[in-house]
């Protein structure tokens, strides 16, 4: 460490025991102001945040309907949501097959406990009926510049129907089990500090 780097952090150091005898807040403050101060120029990327409610059915999953459910705060830095979505049923029997998996994606309010309320369900931002078999894989881009959505507590949905064969065949299709695959990511900006560069805190938490 150079001198010159040396003497600045202890010049940061001593100011931060000085500003401690301050009263409340205000040493808060002016420590928080001086700790920064003391840190590189940060860099803005983009975290994702994953949300990954895929599934694979057993043959004990076929007697009743399968149903994930996930709350994703959005706020108002979120600058896009990204949505995959497939299926895979083998060997579907045609209309008289039960099996399905049905998504939807909701707007809902906060009710500022970290509860959704007045959900929109008239009006799906996402909504996907895969019930004919394999539904190949779709990707969906919500950008907030181009489709305008709203920040809330949205809920994401999947509920599925499925099943795999209980006794191995020794074939390999029918020995395969149903599936569905799907993942959510909420990407926003964050900052990047040189100290730490494999660390990225997102934006909204300095607010």
């Amino acid at each position: 460490m150079s001198n010159l780097r040396k003497r600045t952090m202890s010049a940061v150091m001593a100011l931060l025991f000085v500003s401690l005898a301050m009263p409340g807040c205000l040493s808060l403050v002016v420590g928080r102001e001086m700790m920064e101060s003391a840190r590189g120029v940060p860099k803005v990327q983009e975290k994702a945040i994953l949300y990954d409610l895929s599934h694979t059915f057993v043959f004990e999953d076929s007697a009743t309907p399968t149903i994930l459910y996930e709350e994703i705060p959005i706020d108002d830095t979120v600058s896009e949501i990204v949505i995959n979505f497939e299926t895979e049923v083998n060997v579907f029997l045609g209309e008289a097959d039960i099996r399905y998996v049905h998504v939807e994606l909701l707007w809902c309010e906060d009710d500022g406990a970290g509860n959704p309320m007045n959900c929109d369900e008239a009006n799906p931002i996402y909504e996907v009926m895969a019930d004919n078999g394999t539904y190949e894989p779709e990707r969906i881009e919500l950008d907030r510049y181009t489709d305008s959505f709203e920040s809330g507590l949205w809920t994401l949905t999947v509920e599925g129907r499925g099943t795999s064969n209980p006794i191995e065949t020794g074939v390999g299709l029918l020995d395969e089990a149903d599936w569905w695959s799907l993942k959510l990511n909420v990407i926003r900006p964050c900052l990047s500090f040189p100290e730490s560069p494999e660390e990225c805190t997102p934006t909204i938490e300095f607010e």
